[in-house]
């Protein structure tokens, strides 16, 4: 009798190497230091940095302090800014003691309603931070 070939044998799929992994992102900060929480949750979950309390560390020793932010993205409704915040970034608590309200989506101040991203200001450990 002849050995018959499993159609399961056929569809062995190999797995790569444990050693073969793919290459960490690349972690940068903008000139404004805002760094979307979507990025800062992707850099953790690849084992790129290291997320503590209010202090991220990088793979290659970089230490960030991390402050809760927003950058305005825009008007929500596209009238004109009369408050000059589109493109702004600014700590959570900075709107707030303008008078603002800000919900999961948006930052409203008086009639103006703003699309917002959230995230966080990255500051540099070693640089002179100054807590007013």
């Amino acid at each position: 009798m002849a050995a018959v070939e499993s159609p399961r044998a056929r569809s062995r799929i190999s797995a790569p190497p444990t050693s073969a992994r793919a290459p960490l992102p690349e972690i940068r900060v903008g000139e404004d230091g805002f760094v979307a929480e979507a990025t800062v949750d992707a850099w953790v979950r690849s084992g790129a940095a290291a997320r503590t309390s209010c202090s991220l560390t990088t793979h290659d020793g970089r230490r960030f302090l991390l402050r809760d932010a927003v950058r305005v993205l825009g008007r929500r409704n596209g009238d004109t800014d009369p408050y000059g915040f589109t493109g702004r970034v600014d700590a959570l608590r900075d709107f707030i003691r303008r008078g603002a309200s800000i919900s999961p989506d948006a930052l409203r101040l008086g009639q103006a309603v703003y699309d917002i991203e959230y995230g966080f200001v990255a500051t540099p450990a070693d640089a002179d931070v100054r807590v007013m």
